[in-house]
């Protein structure tokens, strides 16, 4: 949305209210004249100069917010204006993932150009500005890689989850009547799943924390500014009110132009160095094996477990017996680039994973012959002993355990995330604080705000 269209709704209501401060001004200014109160009318002519100030505040505000907008732009070296076609060479162009025809895939689009935000349904549409661009798509690229390195971790829970929970029981029929229950393997597993179950729960948090960040840009850049900056502007032009008004003026300004600033400082960093190893990272089909199909390199997540070695597959009860770990990220992007009905179709069971393929259910077993019960009983048992036999051929030892506190391991991956996400986040909440409370003082607004200035 153009800075100059936000405040299409707001000029009648903010006009209505100078209007009605101007003739609450003279009235007063005629009852004292008519008192002859001089104390009235001294007050009555402050009022009417604190109206003209909220008038010219406003007016400034039609007008000069987009050349603020502007130097904003140029302070980080970017334009609003964006690069059509990508014609020309712009330090914000990055691989952008679209979906095309129920496909996910990337383009290499301007974040502050058109073609981006061509789509209603895109999160930059009617968001102009591109310093706000740059957060939006900074605090994106970091829940997208969170939740890769979930993804990743539970891909890689299951398998050994599954073998900690195996259990054999023994039942005893001479003498004394029990049985005895016992997992062979959980000690081999235990640590490691533990540090999983650690790190899963780290990775969703801080997905939580970019989303909400992302989302709030977002509801700045349409909604929160104009509304704010109006109402503040409107609010100050009279004495009960003054105060909050000043405070929500520097409220619309800076988390409008200071706040995602940071982020967008974030994003010109993250695009560099996404560009500095984009050709290396296409080339290397070891952690790579999409290559060209997935073009944007990550900027933490080193996705560790696509390296090919021998813990790529491992074996699963039923089906097939083996699953890939691309084939689960093949699954994950159809899940993205999917509809809502075809998701919700997905997670009411419409489209299940590879099971056991023999059915116990009373209907059949009621109809079936002798013969035709024993021989899905047989397959499932053979289906069984299959799996079985393939876990008890590999190494009981976890690798997850030495590999998770090795360089570009799964820790070293999830406190670079974190690094990303909390770093530029501090600042910007340490530097909108601060500014509020400066700019609050220019408008005549309250100097304090209530348990915010004592974290500064």
């Amino acid at each position: 949305m153009a800075l100059l269209e936000m405040w299409d709704t707001w000029i009648v209501v903010a006009g209505a209210a100078l209007a009605l401060a101007t003739v609450m001004a003279a009235l007063v200014y005629m009852l004292g004249s008519l008192l002859m109160n001089d104390k009235m009318k001294t007050w009555a002519k402050m009022e009417l100069v604190e109206v003209v100030y909220s008038a010219i505040i406003i007016s400034m505000a039609i007008g000069g917010l987009p050349v603020i907008d502007g130097v904003v732009q140029g302070s980080l070296g970017v334009s609003s204006l964006g690069c059509p076609g990508g014609s020309c060479p712009s330090m914000t162009m990055a691989y952008i993932p679209v979906i095309e025809g129920g496909t996910k895939t990337y383009k290499y689009w301007d974040i502050c150009g058109p073609e981006i935000a061509a789509d209603p349904d895109s999160v930059y549409h009617d968001i102009d500005s591109c310093h706000m661009r740059l957060g939006i798509w900074y605090l994106r690229e970091l829940f997208e890689e969170a939740k890769t390195f979930a993804y990743d971790v539970y891909i890689d829970y299951i398998k050994t989850s599954m073998l900690a929970e195996f259990t054999i029981n023994i039942e005893f029929v001479f003498e004394i009547a029990g049985f005895f229950t016992f997992t062979p393997w959980r000690g081999f597993f235990t640590m490691g799943n533990t540090v999983k179950g650690l790190a899963f729960d780290w990775a969703l948090k801080l997905m939580m924390l970019n989303k909400f960040q992302e989302v709030l840009l977002r509801f700045i850049a349409t909604a929160l500014f104009p509304a704010l900056f109006v109402m503040g502007a409107v609010m100050r032009t009279f004495t009960f009110t003054r105060r909050l008004g000043g405070l929500l003026l520097a409220m619309a300004i800076t988390l409008y132009f200071l706040f995602p600033a940071f982020y967008a400082f974030g994003a010109l960093l993250m695009i560099d160095i996404k560009n500095a190893v984009h050709d290396e990272w296409v080339s290397n089909t070891d952690i790579n094996p999409k290559g060209a199909d997935r073009p944007d390199p990550p900027i933490a997540n080193t996705m560790y477990i696509n390296y090919k070695d021998a813990r790529n597959d491992f074996a699963m009860i039923g089906g097939s017996g083996v699953f890939r770990r691309e084939e689960a990220y093949d699954s994950l992007d159809q899940f993205e680039a999917g509809g809502d009905q075809q998701f919700y179709s997905r997670m009411e069971g419409g489209d299940q994973c590879a099971t056991i393929s023999v059915d116990m259910s009373s209907d059949w077993a009621s109809t079936a012959s002798d013969a035709e019960r024993d021989a899905a009983l047989r397959s499932a048992r053979e289906s069984t002993d299959s799996w079985l036999e393939n876990v008890r051929t590999e190494s009981k030892y976890d690798h997850y355990v030495d590999h998770a506190w090795s360089p570009d391991g799964p820790l070293d991956s999830l406190a670079r995330i974190t690094f990303w996400s909390v770093f530029f986040s501090i600042f910007s909440l340490i530097g909108t604080i601060a500014a509020i409370r400066s700019l609050s003082m220019t408008f005549g607004g309250d100097i304090e705000i209530a348990g915010l200035t004592r974290l500064i």
